[in-house]
């Protein structure tokens, strides 16, 4: 980091429910020399992991939400925020992948900054059942109580629901009390950020990304967060010459602030013949 840098010695609000700063605020203090203050809102009014309430709109659009409801509660001009979306991999089949996206946004400054990562190092597993079955192949796979469970019923609108389960007794009380109730349940890994180590060794990942990407400042303005915010496309196949519009060619930096922008990081200089839509059609 460079001898000053806006961030450090400042405070910076991150709303969260499920004990996030430990997992966000090492990176931010290592990096830019800057506190993170947790501030408890209930995030999860805006969706929860175990269905109850649905998430309205994007990962994206749900942290700047987050991050705003803590400044507002807070008072302060600078807001932190993290949001993960887990399900199957859009790369590779029969996988689970855990995409977490993290927000910052300082008004005193004018910056708005979202950062993404993407693991397929996720444990997240489900089983329904309707009776009491043997459950210790599903446990060891689910890495309980290491990861903790959920337990709720299996059909919407959710009228069981137990979170954070971390014995076998916890466990198999919820289990014999939820079919009293309902006619399956299902078990659930129980993804929230407090709940899951995997998730959190995400989280703990993106949080380190955007604190890298916030110590950069920009070369014209100097304002903390320059980086990559596109690419530009389209080079010739090694074969034949002809132009894939789509193949990325090198990197695009960027302010948050200003409108200032420069040429990055040759990322190739022509593509394969078997990427080619007219070598390999």
């Amino acid at each position: 980091m460079t001898a000053f840098h806006p961030y450090s010695g400042k405070s910076v609000a991150l709303a969260t429910l499920h004990e996030k700063g430990a997992l966000i605020a090492p990176a931010f203090k290592e990096i830019l020399h800057m506190v993170v203050e947790e501030v408890a809102i209930d995030t999860d009014s805006l969706g929860t992991f175990s269905g109850e309430i649905e998430r309205v709109g994007s990962a994206k659009e749900t942290a700047l939400r987050k991050a705003r409801l803590g400044m507002e509660a807070s008072g302060s001009s600078r807001g932190l925020a993290s949001e993960g979306s887990i399900g199957p991999d859009f790369f590779i089949p029969f996988i689970q992948s855990d995409v977490e996206i993290i927000t910052f946004i300082d008004d005193e400054l004018g910056i708005e900054l979202v950062e993404s990562y993407r693991s397929t190092e996720i444990t997240a597993h489900t089983i329904t059942i309707d009776s009491a079955v043997d459950l210790s192949e599903f446990l060891k796979k689910a890495d309980f109580p290491h990861h903790k469970l959920i337990v709720r019923s299996s059909e919407k609108p959710i009228t069981f629901c137990r979170k954070g389960i971390a014995t076998e007794e916890s466990l198999q009380s919820a289990i014999t009390e939820g079919l009293r109730q309902v006619s399956s349940l299902d078990i659930e890994s129980d993804l929230r950020a407090h709940c899951s180590p995997s998730r959190g060794k995400n989280i703990a990942a993106v949080a380190e990304k955007l604190a890298r990407r916030l110590r950069e400042l920009c070369p014209e303005c100097a304002a903390p967060g320059w980086g990559v915010v596109g690419y530009e496309k389209g080079l010739a196949c090694a074969e034949c010459g002809e132009i894939s519009e789509d193949a990325l060619k090198s990197e695009i930096l960027g302010c948050t602030r200003c409108s200032f922008k420069q040429e990055g990081k040759t990322l190739a200089e022509e593509i394969d013949p078997s990427r080619c839509n007219l070598c390999n059609p």
